[in-house]
């Protein structure tokens, strides 16, 4: 036969069992409920840019033209991670561009983010990069025959630009008559 303990006084909160004397209660540990996210306090962009391209797309949603220029000309990117950008400025970037540049990507994405100024070579800029596409579009097309053929006959001709042209369309619109067809006004039967 085992033999039971004897059962212990109850005690009372803040009131020792064995003794009597008080004692700190203890209030019985309760989980904290998860907070839920209003519409006002929800952060805009909650995952925040993911490439450097998609950063300058929210910077000019968000109309910061002064910083869109400045990220366009003056950052030399080098790493881009989510919350983390890293680039070497050119020399006249503004001083405060990297701080200014993590401040506002915290507060659009309610995320923190991080802007670091580092000393190694970064990509060339955006600008450069579209300067460099523009420089070797033109050099294609002075290469092109007929070109070559006007820029050799016109000793001052030089090609300034080069645009896409507009693909014709599949179907011509309707309006407009076939080629070789009768044209308004033409009463041929």
């Amino acid at each position: 036969m085992s033999a039971t303990p004897p059962p212990t006084p109850e005690a009372s909160p803040g009131v020792s069992a064995d003794s009597g004397a008080p004692q700190a209660a203890l209030a019985p540990a309760v989980a904290p409920s998860p907070e839920i996210a209003s519409p006002e306090t929800a952060p805009p962009e909650a995952a925040g840019p993911a490439s450097f391209e998609a950063l300058i797309a929210l910077v000019e949603e968000k109309g910061e033209m002064k910083l869109l220029s400045d990220l366009r000309s003056c950052v030399q990117l080098i790493d881009f991670e989510l919350g983390r950008i890293e680039f070497q400025p050119t020399a006249d970037a503004p001083k405060e561009l990297a701080n200014d540049l993590g401040e506002k990507l915290s507060a659009w994405t309610g995320e923190r983010w991080i802007a670091v100024v580092s000393g190694e070579a970064g990509a060339p800029t955006l600008d450069e990069q579209a300067a460099a596409a523009r420089s070797q579009r033109i050099a294609e097309a002075e290469k092109h025959p007929l070109v070559a053929a006007v820029l050799e006959t016109f000793s001052d001709a030089e090609v300034t630009d080069v645009r896409d042209r507009a693909a014709p369309p599949d179907d011509p619109p309707a309006d407009d008559p076939p080629e070789g067809g009768p044209i308004d006004g033409d009463k041929t039967p």
